[in-house]
């Protein structure tokens, strides 16, 4: 599926939102990672990776936007990171501290505008909420490791299986 095919309808002005965040999407998790990567080719490179723990991080964490229907930018990483803590079965520490200290990791930072992200997460601060309500609802958490058998699954029938709502 090309990434034209993946595009549906607009969520505000300028955005476009992926067929991979839609609730009930036929798509496997395979072709939604395809589209993902598609509309975010400017990602770090899973393979050229400063090391195979983090190459094999960045992955679980990018099926995680996937299967939660989120997307790269700032707001969403933030949202992203909320559900990881609450709906995925890595800790916390591992899921920090595996990240921070790379090279990778420093670019990141050095690129966030301290209050451009501050305001973001002001406007977050309600979809967090829901957040919390939607990964007590789900039925079992999202394995960090171990998800590769859901690749040829589709979304929507991953989502029903795991209780899990897209924002």
């Amino acid at each position: 599926m090309d990434a034209s095919m993946a595009m549906t309808k607009p969520t505000t002005v300028g955005e476009v939102r992926l067929a991979y965040q839609e609730q009930d999407a036929a798509l496997t998790l395979r072709e939604g990672l395809d589209i993902y990567y598609a509309a975010n080719t400017g990602l770090f490179d899973t393979s050229q990776a400063s090391s195979e723990t983090l190459g094999t991080y960045l992955k679980n964490h990018d099926v995680t936007h996937v299967v939660f229907g989120t997307t790269t930018a700032m707001a969403d990483e933030m949202l992203q990171d909320m559900w990881t803590f609450l709906a995925v079965d890595v800790s916390k520490k591992a899921y920090v501290f595996d990240f921070l200290g790379t090279d990778e990791s420093k670019v990141i930072m050095k690129s966030l505008k301290p209050w451009e992200t501050l305001k973001v997460m002001v406007m977050a601060l309600p979809a967090w909420g829901k957040i919390v309500v939607r990964s007590r609802q789900m039925t079992k958490k999202w394995p960090w490791t171990g998800w590769e058998g859901y690749l040829d699954m589709p979304l929507g029938e991953i989502r029903r299986a795991f209780n899990l709502q897209v924002l």
